[in-house]
């Protein structure tokens, strides 16, 4: 006779590690984007070339990530948008608020 299968929708969902889970994403997040914003203001990046520091640290985030939960995402989170896309306006705007700081730093002072 053979087991049912379980699907992932099925599984309940401890709410504390999605919590725990979903925090540690927001703390990644954030530090990618201080470091990106870091980078492209130090090395005097201007217009596009920066918000392209900006999307190559996003993408690198999100490959480690990834690597890190086996490409299971669905285990560790709701759904894969949440993993890999949320947050991503704050993000963005925390990148540039450091950006514009430390261009203003170290090229214009």
């Amino acid at each position: 006779m053979e087991e049912p299968k379980v699907e992932l929708d099925d599984l309940e969902v401890n709410q504390e590690r999605l919590k725990q889970n979903t925090n540690q994403l927001k703390n990644l997040r954030v530090y990618g984007s201080l470091n990106a914003g870091m980078i492209a203001g130090i090395l005097g990046m201007d217009g596009w070339i920066g918000m392209g520091i900006y999307v190559v640290i996003f993408l690198i985030v999100s490959a480690c990530l990834a690597i890190k939960m086996n490409f299971r995402v669905k285990e560790y989170f709701k759904s894969s948008y949440d993993a890999y896309y949320s947050g991503i306006g704050t993000d963005l705007l925390l990148f540039l608020m450091i950006w514009v700081i430390f261009h203003n730093l170290v090229n214009i002072l």
